[in-house]
């Protein structure tokens, strides 16, 4: 589609065609992720627990799997860290907890005391004012 086209004023039914695209485009990606970081941990276990700590492990993997080195390092923290919840206190008193996907990655899932979401405006402040990277 060129630029043109796209901004030009569209019907509501291929802003959704256009939507669900992405939605799906997007689901795909996420199910070859875990594919991949299975695939990734039957590796790992069917090579000796040296290799975890060997040099250079990522760039070994990524020409086998097809990604980035980065990519495969990014599998293997959240295989061996899993989805880290870190919670937040001020004074004795609990704020909120922050569930990541592996340490220092996108944020999942924020809640206060009563294990509610917290959702809108709220969240994106406390996004703003996390640290980078927390465990």
């Amino acid at each position: 589609m060129k630029r043109y086209e796209w901004s030009s004023w569209t019907d509501a039914n291929a802003a959704k065609r256009r939507a669900g695209g992405r939605r799906r485009y997007n689901a795909q990606r996420r199910r070859l992720a875990w594919e991949r970081r299975a695939a990734i941990a039957a590796w790992l276990d069917d090579n000796s627990e040296a290799m975890l700590f060997s040099r250079g492990l990522p760039g070994t993997l990524a020409p086998v799997f097809g990604v980035h080195p980065t990519t495969i390092w990014r599998d293997l923290q959240f295989l061996l860290y899993g989805g880290r919840t870190t919670n937040y206190w001020r004074d004795g008193e609990f704020l909120f907890s922050v569930t990541r996907e592996y340490p220092g990655g996108p944020v999942n899932s924020i809640e206060d005391e009563g294990g509610n979401e917290i959702r809108g405006e709220a969240r994106k402040r406390i996004i703003k004012s996390l640290p980078r990277y927390c465990g």
